[in-house]
């Protein structure tokens, strides 16, 4: 059974992400500063922690550091996705390369989150190891029709899907306005809206991993992971 640590200082929310994850079949804690969580964490060390980023006394950025720092030989890393309202991609840049394996923006989707977990997990029990496969980059490979994730996987693509994805491979790191995305596939942006929601059921589908296409309200779109030219 997956043992997940929730770090949220947000009564609310805690609560709301530990009943669905329980309901789910994971075993599931709670803590609302890094001082709880290391209490946790040293009674029992779990598999993975969804981490707050705007979190009292210590931010979660120090703490995903210091998990990544701590691990002492013969431990297992600790798989990390971190849950904020900071939706600039300075942050989401500052807390991928602070150690976390995903980050998501709220508000929460749950499912979202679920599969972020699932996704996480299955990369860092894979064969080629957790340090690994969190160096690997996404790879567009436009005149295969294909995206290549970190895992190894490759998602066959439409021309449409590859013409999107496009822009987040040629200027990583910057947020592609959804105007810009609707002018180059000629189409409104509603139907951006559709084919990024079809695109991650795909993604998902197909290779089991989490397609880190963010979307940031009022601003457009951002790619949340490494990527390779």
């Amino acid at each position: 059974m997956l043992d997940v640590l929730v770090v949220e200082d947000h009564a609310d929310l805690s609560e709301e992400i530990v009943s669905y994850l329980r309901a789910r079949g994971m075993t599931v804690r709670a803590a609302d500063c890094g001082r709880a969580m290391d209490q946790a964490i040293a009674e029992r060390r779990p598999d993975l922690i969804l981490l707050d980023l705007g979190l009292p006394e210590e931010d979660g950025v120090s703490i995903a550091q210091r998990l990544a720092a701590g691990v002492q030989p013969g431990e297992r890393e600790l798989g990390v996705v971190m849950i904020t309202a900071r939706g600039r991609v300075e942050d989401r840049i500052l807390g991928l390369n602070a150690g976390a394996d995903i980050y998501l923006v709220k508000p929460l989707d749950m499912r979202e989150l679920e599969a972020a977990i699932g996704s996480v997990v299955r990369r860092r029990r894979g064969p080629a190891g957790p340090a690994a496969l969190a160096q690997r980059p996404w790879r567009l490979e436009a005149t295969h029709w294909r995206l290549m994730t970190p895992g190894g996987k490759a998602v066959a693509l439409s021309d449409a899907e590859v013409k999107l994805l496009a822009p987040f491979f040629e200027f990583p790191e910057q947020v592609i306005q959804r105007r810009v995305l609707a002018e180059r596939l000629m189409v409104d942006d509603r139907s951006i809206d559709l084919l990024i929601h079809r695109l991650r059921r795909k993604v998902e589908g197909e290779a089991g991993e989490i397609l880190p296409l963010r979307t940031l309200r009022s601003r457009g779109y951002a790619f949340a992971a490494p990527v390779a030219p």
